[in-house]
């Protein structure tokens, strides 16, 4: 048998080689979105309101910032492939993101290394096949049976996020206690104060995010510094 000559590819290597990929079908999945608004102008032949989009402008920033927060969050828990594929594919924290930390309990792999690195990028890239054939074949059904399928999920609906992240926190709790649980406890409190004083309604999900990050980063500094960590 031959043998190759080829040397093995090192880490830099081969993140010069994902970034590269990633940042190409990133550009291509943010043309063929933006694509979805020409497109419905040019067959309806309309323009888009300026107005309208003025006013949209603070909406679109605040998506902007929860967007700029979970890139930064999530790289160390996705990787770097599957970071690239679970924003090009969307669904992370109620989806790429609880598989990628499932895959890490499974296989009991060190964040940082290349086994965290394969392991997540193959859980990522699985879960995205697999969410796409059952979006394809659950299509069908749903055609078909549209009015009965919303009638009979529609009061479940509220509850399937919390569930979601109910459970993902406690993964979460029970493989970083130390860092969780100080940002957990603290957002807890804030969210209880908050509609005890009448103000909680200001607290979405998109307010709580950058609340949880800045206490979280604030934490995790003083207990490295107290040897904690």
């Amino acid at each position: 048998m031959k043998k190759s000559n080829a040397t093995p590819q090192t880490r830099a290597e081969y993140n010069n080689s994902v970034h590269t990929i990633g940042r190409i079908f990133t550009w291509i999945a943010l043309g063929l979105i933006l694509l979805v608004p020409v497109a419905y102008c040019l067959s309806a032949k309309v323009l888009p309101d300026g107005t309208a989009l003025l006013k949209s402008l603070p909406f679109l920033f605040g998506y902007l910032a929860i967007g700029l927060v979970e890139a930064f969050s999530y790289a160390p828990l996705l990787g770097t492939a599957g970071q690239y594929i679970g924003f090009i594919t969307g669904n992370i924290s109620n989806l790429k993101l609880p598989c990628a930390i499932n895959a890490h309990t499974v296989t009991k792999v060190q964040p940082g290394t290349e086994e965290h690195e394969i392991v997540t990028t193959i859980a990522i890239a699985v879960s995205s096949i697999v969410t796409t054939l059952i979006i394809v074949i659950g299509l069908i059904p749903l055609l078909i049976f549209q009015e009965q399928i919303v009638t009979v999920l529609n009061p479940i609906a509220p509850y399937v996020i919390p569930a979601i992240f109910g459970g993902l926190t406690l993964v979460l709790l029970a493989s970083y206690y130390k860092v969780a649980v100080i940002p957990f406890v603290a957002c807890i409190v804030i969210c209880v104060v908050g509609n005890l004083l009448g103000f909680g309604a200001s607290l979405g999900q998109s307010t709580m995010v950058l609340v949880g990050m800045a206490i979280s980063g604030i934490s995790t500094v003083i207990l490295y510094k107290k040897g904690k960590l």
